[in-house]
């Protein structure tokens, strides 16, 4: 199967081929591997409106072929401001 990485302003469409019983954190590094300015930053992902969750597979956060996942980055900033 196939899934395509991208941010939600599209600063980048990063396609990838991989198995359902991929782990979705190993797929994570691979766009890091391509991407490296968003390794150093806290990142979430998002498929069809579900946060996903890194530790799971694919088939377990219900990727399926074709899906686009969308990088977020946390707002640190911001997140500190409401202490």
């Amino acid at each position: 199967m196939s899934v395509i990485f991208t941010t939600s302003d599209q600063k980048f469409l990063y396609s990838t081929i991989c198995k359902n019983t991929d782990r979705f954190n190993s797929l994570e590094n691979k766009l890091y591997d391509t991407y490296s300015e968003f390794g150093d930053t806290e990142n979430y992902f998002v498929v069809n409106g579900n946060k996903i969750a890194k530790t799971k597979t694919l088939e377990s956060n219900n990727i399926k072929n074709n899906d686009v996942i969308i990088l977020n980055q946390y707002d640190i900033w911001n997140n500190l401001n409401n202490y």
